[in-house]
């Protein structure tokens, strides 16, 4: 009995193994796909989701793969970061072991992140950026503090998926003091679009409301128009957010064939 267990022990751990290392096989092949298709200077990181991954490979069918790559370069920024997460990708395993698949994918999520360290490049007189979401609270103390705001400074109207708060170091009447802006997010075609909406001394709930003359002046600084590249995939983007320290501009896109050989309009020029 205990022959027969060890035995069966060490047939789990050979299948585990060989499960891995496939798996590991499957994940170079995409990786080397995708890089052609979306033209990267390196292979990206790959996964394969779900065990045993033997059994998506007899199938030929991978229900879900997860992309990423980091500082990748677009114009003038160098910190892009793509990710996509990519259902049903279909490919023989014997096309994988060949070297050369040809890969179909049934849907497609793709997002580029802008990060702060290429933001920050887009505004010229700061020095210290930090970039996050914005909740309803903080929305709703800026309109109740912002009554006779200004025609196009007011934070009325504007739901927490469109804005974003941007808390810089920047000069203000000779002195580099903390500013926080609250400003709305637009996509314009493929450009991301940034209007700033109510800007105050300092960060936090502490934070001081400026004078319109010298929201007037800033206004200008905080005005962004970004143009982040191609999604990956030609997704086409549908989405975008403020996450932690970065904007993310997504999409989704549908029945995609990754061919050997192939590139697509990538993120990286």
């Amino acid at each position: 009995m205990k022959r027969i267990v060890i035995g069966l022990i060490v047939a789990i751990v050979l299948l585990v193994a060989i499960d891995f290392a496939a798996a590991s096989a499957a994940e170079y092949q995409v990786s080397s796909r995708v890089r052609e298709q979306l033209a990267l200077p390196d292979d990206p990181a790959v996964k394969i989701n779900g065990f045993p991954f033997l059994a998506q490979a007899l199938a030929g069918d991978y229900r879900r793969v997860d992309v990423s790559a980091d500082r990748l370069t677009v114009g003038s920024m160098h910190e892009v970061g793509v990710r996509a997460e990519l259902y049903h990708v279909r490919v023989p395993f014997s096309q994988i072991l060949s070297g050369s698949p040809g890969i179909s994918v049934e849907d497609a999520q793709g997002s580029l992140l802008i990060t702060r360290d290429d933001l920050i490049k887009q505004l010229p007189g700061v020095t210290k950026l930090t970039i996050g979401p914005v909740d309803y609270g903080a929305l709703d103390a800026a309109v109740a503090d912002s009554a006779n705001a200004a025609p196009g400074s007011s934070v009325t109207g504007i739901s927490p998926d469109d804005a974003v708060r941007l808390v810089a170091t920047t000069n203000v009447l000779g002195q580099q003091v903390d500013v926080s802006v609250i400003a709305m997010l637009q996509l314009a075609g493929r450009q991301i679009q940034i209007s700033p909406r109510d800007i105050r001394v300092g960060s936090g709930p502490q934070a001081a409301r400026l004078p319109q003359v010298v929201q007037t002046g800033l206004r200008g600084l905080f005005t962004v128009r970004i143009d982040p590249g191609a999604l990956p995939f030609s997704v086409t983007p549908t989405s975008l957010r403020a996450v932690d320290n970065a904007l993310q501009i997504s999409g989704v896109a549908h029945d995609l064939v990754i061919s050997p050989g192939a590139s697509s309009a990538g993120a990286a020029n």
